[in-house]
């Protein structure tokens, strides 16, 4: 790779609260109706939605707010899913956000629409699936010729497709705009945010939550959520119960403005499920990124209490990053190893099927688990805070969330030990965006069955 060309990303990162003492920890209170273990996007956003409706709520986090998964997201948003349901709480969430920009007075989703194309046969029979599957419920999507989307994208290899669809809208999520406004919607409301606070324990008595146990007290408390991301399950092993997720590596690329190949800020997103790259504009350039076959595991335990997701290195000589930029070319010819960019690098919690943990650990009254959003952590999250906020309070919720109950492997003995979910998580994360070819088109492995559409 050309020198020079390659640098970190460090103007992604959220900065909501900054300094080593944190200035915007508030006092850590002595009982809280609910306790909310993780200051990312699935947190902050229950956190509101419960201090909302009248519950006292605590957000402890490790670090800084808004700083671990949530400050590497690149916020894709294609609402249609392989399910009405998950449809359903991805179209709630953009209205969620309408009401939230309104209130924060700052700008937090994109319309820009979205594209997904395909080159084979194979592909196309995915597309023609999709576009009847919205069509069932209504859903704006539909084919789109190459011709057109052409217009759409002048920078984008087209010759090679053979279908497309377009829905027009979709977009993406700006993830610090909506850190910024569950914050101060959160702040109104009540909620207590105390970043810089790892917690160390949770305090049980007959197998119901009385406390969470942190390095700056306990905080009495009959509710608690584990919204810790990547250290989900850290959380649930502190009960000695597994948590169905694995952290792997996820990294993006985003290139400089080019006059010569101008993106405009609208230009639509892109899923290529055959190359396994998702591409959409940021600030002049073109974020792409890729879901690979061999992602980089990550053992939580074993960083420190002060790791930053920032510190995470990116080598010239990554493979990861090689392989990520000759996905890239194949489909935008003009970016290489030569193309001014920078490599943004973070950490995704992966579940053995795609979908999040949300709903009570049953045979723990008062734990509640919100994690394993496979990289749709953003998206997700306005619906999510609602879902969480109704099992918390009221113990129902009027969406359909038997896909993602926390409770679904609690009796599958395959997935109990933490070398065997790793693995399936690995797998589902290697097929993600289908099924895994080489660089010539040939199959290496099938994708995971009922993988979603993401």
């Amino acid at each position: 790779m050309a020198g020079g060309t390659l640098n970190y990303d460090h103007r992604r990162t959220i900065t909501t609260c900054s300094g080593p003492d944190h200035p915007m920890a508030d006092a850590l209170p002595e009982t809280s109706d609910v306790v909310v273990i993780g200051g990312g996007v699935a947190g902050l956003s229950t956190a509101m939605q419960l201090a909302s409706r009248g519950a006292s709520v605590t957000v402890l986090e490790r670090e800084r707010l808004g700083n671990g998964s949530t400050g590497r997201a690149a916020g894709l948003l294609g609402q249609l899913r392989g399910s009405p349901a998950a449809t359903r709480m991805l179209m709630d969430g953009v209205q969620i956000v309408a009401e939230l920009e309104e209130r924060a007075n700052v700008e937090i989703f994109v319309q820009t629409g979205s594209l997904r194309v395909a080159q084979t046969d194979e592909r196309a029979g995915e597309i023609r699936d999709l576009v009847e599957m919205g069509r069932g419920i209504d859903f704006d999507i539909d084919h789109l010729p190459i011709e057109e989307v052409s217009g759409l994208l002048p920078y984008m290899r087209t010759d090679d497709l053979v279908d497309a669809c377009y829905c027009p809208t979709d977009g993406h999520l700006q993830p610090a705009e909506l850190v910024a406004a569950y914050l101060k919607l959160g702040r109104e409301h009540g909620v207590v945010y105390h970043p810089g606070c790892p917690v160390r324990g949770l305090d049980l008595t007959e197998n119901r939550v009385r406390g969470v146990i942190t390095d700056h007290g306990t905080i009495s408390t009959g509710m608690v959520i584990n919204a810790a991301g990547p250290w989900s399950y850290l959380v649930a092993g502190l009960v000695d119960t597994p948590l169905q997720t694995a952290a792997l590596g996820h990294v993006y690329l985003t290139t400089r403005p080019d006059d010569s190949h101008p993106v405009d800020r609208l230009s639509p997103a892109i899923r290529d499920r055959h190359l396994r790259i998702y591409s959409r504009p940021e600030s002049g350039g073109l974020i792409v990124g890729m879901y690979g076959p061999d992602a980089v595991q990550h053992d939580m335990a074993a960083l420190p209490d002060d790791f930053d997701m920032s510190s995470l290195t990116v080598r010239a000589d990554d493979l990861h990053v090689a392989l990520l930029i000759d996905a890239t070319k194949r489909r935008f010819p003009w970016i290489d190893e030569r193309t001014p960019m920078t490599i943004t690098r973070g950490i995704m919690t992966f579940s053995p099927d795609g979908k999040p943990f949300c709903g009570r650990r049953p045979d723990f009254d008062g734990l509640f688990h919100c994690s394993g959003f496979c990289g749709h952590g953003i998206v997700q999250s306005p619906a999510i805070g609602v879902i969480m906020a109704d099992l918390v309070l009221d113990g129902s919720t009027g969406y359909d969330i038997e896909a993602i109950q926390a409770d679904r492997f609690f009796d599958h003995p395959e997935l109990q030990d933490r070398s065997d979910i790793e693995a399936a998580c690995y797998q589902m994360q290697a097929g993600y965006y289908g099924r895994i070819e080489d660089g010539d088109g040939g199959l290496v492995e099938e994708p995971a069955e009922d993988g979603p559409t993401a």
